[in-house]
Order: structure tokens, then C-alpha cells, then sequence
């Protein structure tokens, strides 16, 4: 059986937190990696939801660091994590965020 919606999204959020902290030369959890790296012969017991920590770090990025990292214009990664960034403010506007 492939892997739900949410399975997949859950990936995708833990490969743009690693992409987010390793482009800030943070280093990269090891269960976040392995969530981030997933193939589809994996087991599912590598999955959370980071979907918290990827916003925090996100809202907490000056504009330089913003630019850096969300509007890079070269990296592939940094548009996946333009579209996301996106969809999360739809879904959780971030001025309704305390």
C-alpha cells in the first residue's frame, strides 16, 4: 500500500526543515533525515510532523535570511518551500498565530 496524503506531506515538510536548517548550517536531526529520505521500500515508522518547528523557524527569519533561504531563486528546494510557506499562511495565517 503506498503512502497517504498526510504520509506524504509529512515527508515533504521534514525534507523543507532539513533544507531550512541545513542552509542555516544547523545541524540536521538524524530522525529528521531519515523522515526527509524516505524511498518507498521504507518502513513508516520514520515519520512526524515538523509542520510546528519548519513555521517557528520560518517566522523567526530576518528579511535577509528570508530571502536567503525561502526566495533563492537557484534552489529547487527553496521553491517547494515557497509553495508551502504559502499554503501554510492559508490554512494558518500566520497573524492569527500567538
Amino acid at each position: 500500500m503506498g503512502l497517504s496524503n498526510r504520509e506524504i506531506q509529512q515527508r515533504q515538510t521534514c525534507k523543507l526543515y532539513a533544507y531550512v536548517l541545513a542552509s542555516q548550517n544547523k545541524e540536521v536531526p538524524y530522525h529528521l533525515e531519515e523522515c526527509a529520505a524516505y524511498h518507498p521500500t521504507d518502513e513508516y515508522d520514520s515519520l512526524f510532523d515538523c509542520t510546528k518547528e519548519l513555521s517557528d523557524e520560518i517566522k523567526a527569519f530576518d528579511d535577509a535570511t528570508f530571502d536567503k533561504i525561502v526566495n533563492n531563486k537557484d534552489s529547487e528546494d527553496a521553491k517547494e518551500l515557497t509553495k508551502w510557506w504559502k499554503m501554510y499562511q492559508i490554512y494558518i495565517p500566520v497573524s492569527d498565530v500567538t
